[in-house]
């Protein structure tokens, strides 16, 4: 959260949610699981099953269920609703958080990266937790420290701060991550096959089979404003006709992956040019963006915020963005 939102959650009381409520929400994850996976051990905190579990109890209590195909096909939604959307198509996604929302009947939309379905090979940032988790191992040794700050080409101040300089490796810089792991004697081919971290293509058909639903979030999860416009759009056009190709899917959805900021008018208008019905999300928070089909999500991925004022501080920060003129997305 950024010093607004650290503020307003602070003064956010969880009894203004009834009177804050009537705008649909969009909540989304990344898993959900209650050991800690190395591949996101350095990059984000999450919510163990019990957790999980809470907010659910709370999202039935507090909104209705929004089914997907009810955007798919713009049908008028009642207000106070919530669709919950999980992104990078994690086996936890399969494992822990498929089998409880079968349970409940609620509907969901998961996002992958095609790059990654079976266990082919691992995205960059992953690697980069495991590369941190090795040093660790090892009690950071000063000379694999070195080797790896010249090859990426930075210099550190200690242990912190190296560790916070590799975590903001670049996509383009994959090829370098691939050295690291080859300097550190780290064997991704035997880790993806023995740990299994991505979902397969039987299991994203077994939960097509079951109502969910699936979007792309690109092939590869780049930082899509690194990349030149036509790489841009490739890397989405590429990961949602995968799915049309590899599955019986008639729809077409999408999620940005990292940020939508800085996402063209452009680009935007061609995602629609290519499916007029197309439903991109992107995760802005309450905000109004150029279009209808693009609908913008808010994280409750944080385990240490409570549920309710997150959602309480999320309404009122819509507010603050309507005063200072920033709830209307505008893009160039």
């Amino acid at each position: 959260m950024g010093l607004v939102k650290n503020i307003l959650y602070n003064i956010a009381n969880k009894k203004y949610l009834n009177f804050l409520k009537s705008q649909n929400i969009y909540p989304y994850y990344h898993l959900v699981e209650d050991i800690l996976p190395l591949k996101v051990k350095h990059l984000y905190q999450f919510k163990n099953i019990n957790q999980f579990e809470n907010d659910l109890d709370l999202l039935e209590k507090k909104y209705k269920i929004l089914k997907p195909e009810n955007l798919l096909d713009d049908k008028k939604i009642s207000t106070n609703s919530f669709l919950l959307s999980f992104d990078d198509g994690l086996s936890e996604v399969y494992n822990v958080i498929f089998p409880i929302l079968k349970k409940r009947n609620i509907n969901a939309i998961f996002f992958i990266n095609p790059n990654f379905v079976d266990n082919k090979t691992m995205l960059y940032k992953h690697k980069i937790s495991l590369i941190i988790c090795n040093l660790e191992e090892k009690n950071f040794p000063k000379s694999d420290l070195i080797q790896i700050s010249k090859l990426l080409s930075f210099d550190f101040q200690g242990q912190n701060d190296f560790i916070k300089k590799i975590k903001n490796t670049q996509f383009s810089d994959n090829h370098k991550i691939d050295e690291i792991l080859k300097i550190l004697n780290i064997d991704i081919q035997n880790y993806l096959q023995e740990q299994k971290p991505y979902i397969t293509k039987p299991q994203i058909q077994e939960m097509l089979d079951a109502g969910f639903y699936f979007g792309g979030h690109t092939m590869s999860h780049p930082l899509l404003g690194q990349l030149s416009h036509d790489a841009q759009k490739q890397e989405i056009l590429d990961s949602i006709n995968w799915l049309k190709s590899n599955f019986k899917i008639d729809y077409s959805m999408f999620a940005f992956p990292f940020t939508d900021k800085n996402i063209s008018r452009k680009l935007i208008n061609e995602l629609i040019e290519y499916d007029k019905n197309i439903l991109i999300f992107g995760n802005s928070g309450l905000k109004k963006d150029i279009n209808k089909r693009i609908i913008q999500r808010f994280s409750l991925e944080n385990p240490n915020k409570n549920t309710e004022k997150q959602i309480v501080t999320e309404n009122l920060y819509k507010y603050f963005n309507k005063i200072i003129g920033k709830y209307n997305i505008k893009r160039k």
